[in-house]
């Protein structure tokens, strides 16, 4: 699904305007662990809950950086479809 381009014409209008707090509320609305970079590194990252540590590279369902821009966020978006986690709700108000 990575590779898919969002047909979604609306959608994809609607991911221009997305920014790293809106990203931040989104996951932390899910469940989701969200963690910010320390010692000046200027990134978010996105954590499965059920996998413990910080330091374990499965639990990471996607990184954010406070730069966010159409294809990064149209990046970010496929990453949580991707994780579907939780499977149910992702479609709630984004599609």
């Amino acid at each position: 699904m990575a590779d898919e381009v969002i047909k979604n014409q609306e959608l994809k209008k609607r991911l221009n305007n997305i920014r790293l707090k809106d990203w931040m509320k989104f996951a932390e609305g899910r469940g989701l662990v969200v963690t910010s970079g320390t010692r000046g590194f200027h990134y978010t990252t996105v954590r499965d809950p059920n996998v413990p540590g910080t330091k374990d590279i499965r639990g990471v369902i996607t990184t954010i950086t406070p730069n966010c821009f159409r294809e990064s966020n149209q990046k970010t978006f496929k990453r949580f479809i991707e994780s579907a986690y939780p499977k149910t709700t992702f479609g709630e108000g984004w599609a």
